[in-house]
């Protein structure tokens, strides 16, 4: 039995971890490319469930995926193990607005395996903060680092994901205020 201590009003008490995912993505420089490597892990009742291992070469510049492959060093069913062929499916793609539902359309459907498909949605996020940190890392001009990073912003649907990039928020105020020249609004 797995168990953590939990301290409440009512004192500690001890509780048994039904169901653990953990999940790790990172993110290496190759040059133009980067190699986005994820890991899934899923233990039941402190037992081993899930353990999905994927590999992404992606374009730094457009996002596209030139390489990817997977394996499923523990699995529950020996069917489960076929669902890594769907990986074929995003050969190419390219992670930007709309990647979310090609991988629930394909990996995270009856040819693939949801947890798969999980595990590439981080796999796409890294990807989008990888794309950030790289430019922060070779693009030395700040201006010129900031019309790439506020491009990309445009590009991956990133005005209006969340507080921090709403349209009218701080950092695209900032960002317009500083280069007029690159903003379309003005």
């Amino acid at each position: 039995m797995v168990s953590f201590s939990l301290e409440s009003d009512r004192g500690t008490i001890i509780e048994e971890i039904l169901f653990n995912r953990s999940v790790q993505v990172d993110a290496f420089d190759e040059g133009e490319n980067m190699r986005v490597v994820g890991r899934l892990s899923d233990k039941r009742l402190g037992e081993p469930l899930h353990g999905l291992e994927v590999q992404m070469q992606v374009s730094v510049w457009d996002g596209v995926i030139k390489e990817i492959s997977g394996t499923m060093p523990t699995w529950p069913m020996e069917e489960c193990k076929q669902g890594l062929k769907s990986l074929d499916e995003l050969l190419g793609a390219r992670i930007a607005p709309g990647f979310s539902e090609l991988v629930r359309r394909t990996i995270g459907s009856n040819r693939g395996c949801s947890h798969l498909a999980a595990l590439i949605l981080n796999m796409g996020n890294t990807c989008i903060q990888g794309r950030g940190a790289y430019l922060r890392k070779h693009v030395p001009d700040n201006a010129a680092r900031d019309r790439a990073m506020a491009q990309n912003a445009e590009e991956l649907g990133l005005i209006d994901s969340c507080v921090a990039w709403h349209e009218d928020g701080p950092i695209v105020r900032r960002w317009r205020e500083e280069h007029p020249e690159d903003d379309p609004k003005y």
